[in-house]
């Protein structure tokens, strides 16, 4: 699957894909090392690992994804690298977080992965950048970002309001979320609009606008020892109107099975 997908990017997307593969893909991969119970005395932490997810994607005619891909964290007082995400910390804060945030989104896709898709062009993935804050809360941790395209593949802009809550078992958590994810009429157009001419009679041109996606996941973690962690995460997508009347699109909802193990240092 791996060499599959070098095969089929560009030499520009097969770098930016390589580069994301260093840090592995935060979406996809949601790992929390933060909830590891190590010492407080440490300055920094690592951790490395190993995941794979199964992804159903919207588009018509397509198969499901199934990416298998490196883990990396690292934390220290100004900044954490989580999987796909690179966080950089503007204050030093328990409560009430502020960070300058680049993320890696795999979104993009090849036309030769779907019949229905032969005749459109290609889709890059992209790495985007902005701001971040996050609310710890007695109730659950609040955050909120808001990135913009910094590859200017589609050029758009996303924002994105994320609750979420772990309850500790022993040596088990359960962390279920929600999240609403705004996109701009950019990246609709970008990712799941047909441009007039890849238009066909049974594919028409579609431009798309503005749209909010609604996220729903619960991720189980177990350590059976200090530094080490399993996880399964399944989440849910539903896509906002804009995105479920694209032509390109077959199904209002894409779901999302995840699992891995990491090691912390």
């Amino acid at each position: 699957m791996l060499q599959k997908e070098f095969q089929r990017r560009s030499p520009n997307a097969v770098l930016a894909w390589v580069g994301a593969l260093s840090v592995g893909l935060a979406a996809t991969l949601p790992v929390r090392a933060q909830e590891a119970e190590v010492p407080e005395a440490e300055t920094s932490r690592w951790g490395i690992g190993l995941g794979a997810a199964v992804i159903d994607r919207p588009y018509r005619d397509y198969d499901n994804e199934t990416k298998g891909l490196p883990i990396l964290y690292f934390g220290n007082r100004w900044i954490e690298i989580n999987a796909g995400r690179v966080d950089f910390k503007i204050n030093d804060s328990d409560v009430l977080d502020f960070r300058v945030r680049a993320r890696y989104a795999l979104d993009g896709y090849d036309p030769d992965d779907s019949d229905y898709l032969q005749g459109m062009q290609e889709r890059d993935d992209s790495a985007w950048a902005g701001a971040a804050v996050a609310w710890n809360t007695s109730i659950a941790e609040v955050s909120a970002e808001y990135l913009v395209d910094v590859m200017d593949n589609s050029e758009g802009a996303r924002g994105r309001v994320q609750a979420e809550r772990r309850f500790g078992m022993g040596r088990f958590g359960l962390s279920p979320r929600i999240a609403a994810e705004w996109v701009d009429d950019k990246y609709v157009s970008y990712y799941y609009g047909v441009r007039p001419e890849e238009a066909t009679l049974d594919r028409p041109a579609y431009a798309g606008d503005a749209t909010v996606n609604i996220e729903a996941g619960l991720r189980l973690d177990y350590s059976p020892a200090q530094r080490h962690m399993f996880f399964l995460d399944v989440a849910a997508t539903e896509f906002g109107d804009e995105i479920e009347q694209s032509p390109l699109v077959e199904q209002s909802r894409q779901t999302r099975v995840s699992a891995g193990y990491l090691f912390r240092f």
